[in-house]
């Protein structure tokens, strides 16, 4: 009896020691660097107001914390899709970095549970913000005043994450693609006015070349003409030349035909038989011709 009166007792001195090994074990919790919580009582149901940072804690047997980040992480939209102030769908990709704000930590447990749930909402804000920010922009402002639109959306979103209780440090807007139909209009809009540019940069040159081209045509005619009007006044006064040595020789002949006719006292008939005789009598052969003369010749004194 008394062996087992002592097993009773040091059984039951195992169980108290073993349950207040559990009791400590469920009283101490750890939380790290970058994490801040709230102790909540899960026994009693109870949240605990004040906010704890790094260490080893103590509290009620069973208590868990509801831990968020201490630090900012960061939230990222790689394809976010929203429409500009033209209707069209433009793509986006943002990043922004976010934290609790830890005066505030118990009001947004109460209203968010834990920090899944509120990093959920801090997405949806987020994305409702930029949406809207998106629609005060046209297509082309996208890109010519992107820094604008930068400041713009990260206004929105502080603006809008400010409400929750959430601190945002910064914001970046890593890309905007627009549609590629509006790309490649773009594209073809920037080529046509690069080919205005060069056309108007050419514009000079090709201006002072045909200058340069016409006044060596317009020389080149100049020299043309004149050399054919020199050309011509040569022809000319060959011609008038030759004409008046064709006249003068026939008006050499006529007067020697004339004098002939004079001195041999002659009709037109007797000159025609007189030319008629000195031809064959210069012919160098023989000449045989069966006409009759055109007339006779007559001889002073003779019958």
């Amino acid at each position: 009896m008394e062996k087992k009166h002592v097993y009773g007792i040091g059984g039951a001195v195992v169980i108290g020691v073993v349950g207040i090994i559990i009791l400590i074990a469920t009283s101490l919790k750890t939380l790290q660097s970058d994490e801040m919580a709230l102790m909540y009582n899960t026994i009693s149901r109870t949240l605990y107001e004040e906010v704890k940072e790094e260490g080893l804690h103590s509290g009620p047997p069973g208590f868990k914390f509801i831990i968020f980040p201490a630090v900012f992480r960061t939230i990222s939209y790689d394809s976010l899709y929203c429409l500009n102030k033209d209707g069209v769908v433009v793509t986006l990709s943002i990043a922004f970095q976010y934290k609790v704000n830890q005066e505030t930590l118990i009001y947004t447990v109460l209203q968010f549970k834990d920090h899944d749930t509120f990093k959920r909402a801090i997405e949806n804000s987020a994305e409702s913000a930029i949406h809207e920010a998106c629609s005060q922009y046209n297509t082309t402002e996208f890109q010519s005043i992107r820094e604008e639109f930068q400041i713009t959306v990260r206004q929105y979103v502080r603006e809008r994450l400010d409400g929750i209780n959430c601190t945002v440090s910064d914001l970046q807007v890593n890309n905007i693609a627009r549609p590629i139909e509006y790309e490649d209009a773009v594209k073809s809009k920037e080529a046509a006015r690069e080919n205005i540019q060069v056309a108007e940069t050419e514009r000079p040159r090709q201006l002072t070349q045909a200058n340069t081209v016409l006044r060596e045509a317009e020389t080149q005619a100049v020299i043309d003409i004149n050399r054919a009007e020199t050309d011509g006044r040569i022809s000319r006064n060959a011609a008038v030349a030759q004409a008046e040595a064709i006249l003068a020789q026939y008006e050499a002949e006529a007067n020697a035909f004339a004098n002939i006719i004079i001195e041999q006292d002659l009709t037109t008939d007797g000159l025609m038989a007189y030319l008629g005789v000195r031809v064959v009598s210069e012919a160098a052969n023989p000449v045989y011709a069966g006409i009759e003369p055109p007339a006779k010749t007559s001889y002073l004194g003779g019958n």
